[in-house]
């Protein structure tokens, strides 16, 4: 069977799909292109009502006997999607969805489903990068009160030690060089088995081979009782000196209207802390403007927080009302309010991150080449996981010297040094 599998939403859901992709081509099938394939496999979003309204419109355009919906539309909103027409509807993806999908088909295959494929088969866009995506958790334990995706994913499930560490080993013998780990809650990986994010981080770079570790989005109260042991598992070499950190809000009273267990300052105090270790980290954290209740002293109280926090990048997300949900009860105000803070943040964290990407200008900086690029241009990443364009054609994995010629808000280019 050929087949094509089309992803939307967060890096996790990547991951899902990618875990997918390796399983089915060990089972005998072969990934293609969307004209060419017998199963299309959609693996959705459901996180805001925009995002929602787009997945639909392409389910739309894909629906037939070759349409699989898989993800958290079909788990967490299936009234949305019953008017279909399709082969199937499964929830969150992993390996295991492979045997699944061949049902659907009514295919049979001669091999077992593997728990950890013995060789890794190469991977969507495996020309393209050598990044590997391995989610180390499904679902959460967090109350927010305003999000959908505990109802899609449920409960926090953390892999064992032994076979998140196998997954990593085998993505590194199959010579990928960008290693992400991710969960809808990276922090909390291992407290529902009595095993923590510092030690699975400081086990995955115990192995040896050329690769560097990102680690994903933490939340604040997640990441708190075990920030000592993952800033000391950070100074590894192999980890990025990166940090995904949402705060969501800067007001206290919208953080505990929204069910998050921490305050603003403790937030702050976590970019300290971190920052105090590496001073050149970067920093990206998430903002949802226009929670029910947000008044304008809310709002300026985040701007002041975002002010102070001075992130790489903010992900920005108008407050949409989710079904199911606590805050879908509650009086949701006028977009055109969302908007106007949507702008105003977003004029503030591209001025921060166009002056914190602009002390690069002039410095030579070591670069790990990840991935290929437009227009003859090549893709890389510093050891603080800043973006970098080269033009020319380093070869994929290489490690080279850049010297900054010029830079945005989102990353910087420059010219390969001899």
């Amino acid at each position: 069977m050929k087949f094509y599998i089309e992803t939307f939403g967060c890096t996790a859901n990547m991951g899902n799909s990618q875990e997918l992709a390796v399983a089915l081509q060990e089972r005998g099938h072969i990934q293609s292109f969307l004209d060419e394939a017998d199963a299309i496999v959609v693996n959705t979003c459901a996180v805001t009502e925009k995002t929602e309204r787009k997945v639909l419109r392409r389910l739309r355009l894909l629906q037939g006997p070759r349409l699989v919906v898989a993800g958290c539309l079909p788990a967490a909103l299936p009234a949305s999607i019953s008017g279909l027409s399709c082969r199937g509807k499964l929830g969150p993806l992993n390996g295991s969805s492979a045997s699944k999908i061949e049902d659907l088909f009514a295919l049979s295959s001669s091999l077992p489903p593997p728990s950890i494929p013995s060789s890794l088969p190469l991977r969507p866009g495996s020309a393209q990068d050598l990044c590997g995506i391995v989610n180390v958790a499904e679902g959460c334990n967090g109350a927010c009160s305003y999000c959908i995706v505990r109802k899609a994913r449920g409960s926090l499930k953390s892999r064992s030690l032994d076979d998140a560490v196998e997954r990593v080993k085998r993505m590194i013998a199959e010579g990928l060089v960008e290693i992400q780990i991710t969960a809808q809650d990276t922090a909390a990986y291992g407290s529902d088995r009595g095993d923590d994010l510092a030690l699975l981080i400081s086990q995955l770079t115990a192995l040896p081979g050329k690769f560097m570790l990102r680690v994903g989005m933490m939340n604040p109260d997640s990441l708190a009782p075990i920030q000592e042991p993952v800033i000391h598992a950070f100074c590894s070499p192999k980890v990025y000196r990166f940090l995904h950190l949402p705060v969501q809000s800067g007001s206290d009273r919208i953080l505990g209207g929204m069910g998050r267990r921490y305050h603003a300052r403790d937030v702050l105090g976590m970019v300290g802390a971190f920052r105090s270790c590496f001073p050149d980290i970067s920093l990206i954290t998430d903002v949802i403007l226009g929670f029910p209740g947000e008044t304008d002293e809310d709002f300026q109280d985040t701007i002041n927080l975002i002010e102070r926090m001075q992130p790489d990048k903010v992900n920005l997300t108008r407050f949409s009302a989710r079904p199911g949900t606590a805050a879908a009860r509650l009086y949701d105000m006028p977009d055109r309010f969302k908007k106007e803070r949507s702008r105003e943040m977003t004029r503030l964290w591209m001025e921060i991150a166009a002056r914190r990407n602009s002390r690069y200008v002039g410095e030579v900086i070591s670069a790990l080449v990840t991935e290929k690029g437009r227009d003859g241009t090549m893709k890389a990443r510093g050891k603080n996981y800043m973006g970098i364009v080269v033009k020319g054609n380093p070869e994929l994995g290489s490690l080279i010297e850049v010297l900054v010629t010029e830079s945005n808000p989102f990353f910087v280019s420059g010219q390969i040094q001899p």
